[in-house]
């Protein structure tokens, strides 16, 4: 007997046209977390969008026996399921009984590195942090000795993630984003991104906080050239992987630029708000909760 089909993408790479809320439809929404990209801010916005029940999150530390366990649920739970969301790279479509669609958010790939050397320096539960600490690891050394280079593109590639990235690999990321995702967003542009978001899935976005911002850490002018010459050239891929992204989402905001420009100002105007304030306070502690209540159930 032959294998069933593969369950059919919803291939709507809407960013080249307007956007309109997907209402009614059976359409699951895969969004990769990339890491060190903003994907934590928008984890967090997205678990008030959906029922609790309804979203499966790939645990940040355990996501590999996470991700493993998301794929041996049993179909009838998966068609339940209307947001899948965590550190997984692209592919998951080819397991669920209902088709689906990607988001995502990139990041200029200099910065994110910069930025990961620095949040995997100072948390402890990070499973190079100990290696790190040990060898007394300077930025340079992570860039040569960690083999995280293109991360991006293995991750939307759906490529081996240890493995070294190839041109292949980065074209594939490439068609990816062309073809299968919904929104491609950039974290330098982060209300704008959620703009997108909220048009192409109707979320209300009522309350907006920035959550797992490394804040210490040096501002790329800061860097010696040398140094920032090396991550260049180790991450070439993924700098014209974050290209072609750029050229995606402008393209989107282009075509729905009235709407974007309104909703990233009131997004910004939120965040200014709530800045240091109870309200936000709240909010984060109320984000927190759901977040711990979600990884149980999607643990189970």
């Amino acid at each position: 007997m032959s294998a069933p089909p593969t369950p059919p993408l919803i291939d709507k790479p809407a960013q080249s046209g307007h956007l309109a809320p997907n209402r009614g439809t059976e359409e699951a929404v895969i969004f990769l977390h990339l890491p060190k990209t903003a994907g934590t801010t928008v984890n967090r916005l997205i678990e008030w969008e959906y029922p609790l029940k309804e979203m499966y999150s790939v645990d940040p530390v355990l996501f590999e026996w996470s991700a493993a366990h998301l794929r041996k649920l049993p179909p009838k739970r998966l068609r339940k399921i209307r947001m899948f969301k965590g550190h997984m790279t692209y592919g998951l479509h080819e397991v669920l009984p209902q088709p689906a669609t990607y988001i995502t958010v990139l990041r200029d790939p200099v910065d994110r590195v910069i930025s990961a050397f620095y949040f995997m320096r100072s948390y402890k539960l990070h499973p190079l942090y100990w290696k790190m600490r040990r060898g007394k690891w300077s930025l340079e050394d992570f860039v040569r000795n960690a083999q995280r280079d293109n991360v991006q593109s293995k991750i939307v590639a759906g490529a081996v993630y240890e493995e070294p990235c190839t041109r292949e690999i980065m074209e594939t990321a490439k068609d990816n984003l062309r073809n299968h995702f919904s929104v491609v967003g950039l974290s330098a542009r982060l209300e704008e991104s959620l703009a997108l978001m909220k048009l192409r899935f109707g979320w209300k976005l009522s309350s907006y906080s920035s959550f797992n911002v490394t804040r210490s850490r040096p501002k790329k002018r800061d860097l010696p050239p040398a140094t920032l010459d090396f991550i260049h050239q180790k991450n070439a891929f993924d700098i014209e992987l974050y290209q072609c992204a750029e050229e995606i989402f402008e393209s989107a905001v282009r075509a729905n630029a009235d709407e974007v420009k309104r909703i990233a100002a009131e997004l910004e105007a939120a965040r200014s708000r709530s800045q240091g304030s109870l309200g936000a306070m709240l909010f984060n502690a109320r984000s927190a909760a759901r977040k711990a209540v979600n990884r149980v159930y999607s643990a189970v």
